[in-house]
Order: C-alpha cells, then sequence, then structure tokens
C-alpha cells in the first residue's frame, strides 16, 4: 500500500505513516516512514526532514534527508539540504546543494586501513534562486 499527499493538498507539522509515501502536494515540518520508501512527485514540494529507507525526489526538498537505503535526484528533482545514507544518485541535469555522508558506520574503511574522510560537500548544477522560487 502507498499513502499519497495529492497535488492540492498542504500538510504543516510531522507526518508518520506506516507504509510507502507519495507527495505531489506540500508538505512542511518532518516526513518519518522509518523502513518505507518516499516518492516525491514532480509536483511536490517538501519543506522538511526527511527519515526514509528510500527516498526518490523529481520534485523540490529543502531540508535534510536520512534514508537508510539509497536517496535519488531525479532530472527534475531539486534538493537544498544535507543527504546521510549508505548510496546516492544524482541524475545529471539535477539540482542539488549541501552535503553528502555515505558512512554508515560500517567497519570496511577500518580493516582496508582508510581513514574516514570529511563529509562530501557539493553543489551540483545549483541554482538557489531558481530552487527557492519554486516553493512559491
Amino acid at each position: 500500500m502507498t499513502a499519497n499527499v495529492k497535488e492540492s493538498a498542504f500538510i504543516k507539522g510531522e507526518l508518520t505513516v506506516e507504509e510507502d509515501l507519495t507527495v505531489e502536494g506540500r508538505v512542511e515540518g518532518k516526513i518519518e516512514l522509518k523502513d518505507h520508501n518516499l516518492w516525491i512527485g514532480p509536483q511536490g514540494k517538501v519543506y522538511a526532514e526527511i527519515h526514509a529507507k528510500s527516498v526518490i525526489i523529481a520534485g523540490d526538498v529543502i531540508g535534510n534527508i536520512f534514508a537508510s537505503e539509497i536517496v535519488e535526484i531525479r532530472l527534475s528533482g531539486s534538493v537544498l539540504g544535507n543527504i546521510n545514507c549508505s548510496r546516492i544518485s544524482i541524475l545529471d541535469g539535477a539540482n542539488f546543494n549541501g552535503s553528502i555522508d555515505t558512512d554508515t558506520g560500517s567497519a570496511t574503511a577500518p580493516k582496508l586501513g582508510l581513514q574516514k574522510a570529511d563529509a562530501a560537500k557539493m553543489s551540483h548544477r545549483s541554482s538557489l534562486g531558481k530552487l527557492f522560487s519554486r516553493f512559491r
């Protein structure tokens, strides 16, 4: 099953869902999905802290994202915020401005004798003015 926030809906506050969630409307606050997936559609506008298993973004997000598996920013997607996940995919042409931390606390780095790198900080074809204007 999948819960839906339709294009005409606006939710402000904490949204906790025990199933997958699709957002085509606007959400401000916090989204908590635990072991479920979040899809932010092309019309979706999210200004929130996000906690989910995986997050696929085709709309706009301003806020930090915490995913236990993967975050994918599609061509039409834009993110302004920090991402913490084990895997990430940013398609060419997507907008991203923030930092990425893919350190999931695994013991792999010490075994290989590698030091923990600082979180990556990057901007991927970012245009903050354009990103913020999409929320109006």
